[in-house]
């Protein structure tokens, strides 16, 4: 009876593999992200004129590519598509002379993204409590003109903005 070496086999809780299988693949998430921030500045210095609509895009896209490359995460979905309706919002009216229905255009787009996250994951119903005020917002905008909040408008979309962000910090992982 020979001496043999002894195997040595990781420790699974120290394994950075899942039940030692092959090595799982990197997030995408912050790569996209800083590759997002980097197009956002190369874009002034080839003179694009609108960066900073595309800034949102390339956000938006950052985020929907870790939500289908990924396990299709609903925190990834809802920045994706609110980073998209904000820049699509932001470059239409800056590409075409949209007058008195830029606002109306950039929150529709706004309610809009709102609107395909709760298509897209349809156990998800509250997308739709902050785009029934935006779309309303849109309508009146476009209808009449009407300024449904006057001196709020400013504020609106930062506060939109910071609670969807906040409702996703506390909301469940598991259902």
């Amino acid at each position: 009876m020979g001496l043999r070496p002894i195997e040595r086999r990781p420790d699974p809780a120290l394994s950075l593999r899942p039940s030692g299988g092959p090595p799982r693949r990197r997030g995408v998430l912050g790569g996209l992200v800083v590759f997002a921030v980097g197009l956002a500045f190369l874009l002034p210095a080839l003179r694009f004129e609108n960066a900073g609509p595309v800034l949102f895009l390339a956000l938006g896209g950052a985020f929907a590519a870790a939500y289908s490359l990924g396990y299709r995460q609903f925190v990834y979905l809802v920045p994706a598509a609110v980073m998209i309706g904000l820049g699509v919002g932001l470059l239409l009216p800056a590409l075409f002379e949209l007058g008195r229905l830029a606002a109306p255009i950039f929150f529709s787009a706004l309610a809009a993204s709102f609107v395909i996250v709760t298509i897209l994951a349809p156990d998800h119903r509250w997308p739709l409590v902050p785009a029934a005020p935006l779309a309303i917002i849109a309508v009146a905008g476009v209808i009449g003109g009407i300024d449904i909040l006057p001196g709020l408008q400013p504020f609106i979309l930062p506060v939109v903005l910071m609670l969807v962000g906040g409702y996703l910090l506390i909301e469940p992982t598991t259902r």
